[in-house]
């Protein structure tokens, strides 16, 4: 949780930075916003890359997927043994209704 929190603050702190350096341009001309817009597309798309295509991010989705089996197979598991014990009561209901 502390490398989620962390990441937050560093986004957060990177929008505090842009808009400290806009308030500080004044009146910033078309051309230097767009540059600025496309160096922010580019650190961000380069960021994105790297957590995306680092080791424990692989990690994490693939224990996720297998989290994932696991909780559909119990899931099927329990339907299963639900119906199961409904027709067992069902039968059993209906013997001791015919044995009266």
């Amino acid at each position: 949780m502390a490398k989620a929190q962390e990441l937050l603050y560093a986004v957060v702190g990177a929008g505090d930075f842009a808009l400290e350096k806009a308030r500080k341009a004044g009146a910033v001309d078309r051309k230097t916003t767009q540059k600025l817009y496309r160096d922010f597309v580019k650190r961000g798309r380069s960021l994105t890359t790297k957590v995306k295509n680092s080791g424990p991010t692989k990690q994490a989705v693939a224990q996720t997927k297998v989290a994932r089996s696991q909780v559909k197979a119990a899931a099927t598991s329990v339907t299963k043994a639900a119906r199961a014990n409904t027709k067992a009561t069902r039968s059993a209901a209906s013997k001791a209704t015919q044995a009266e």
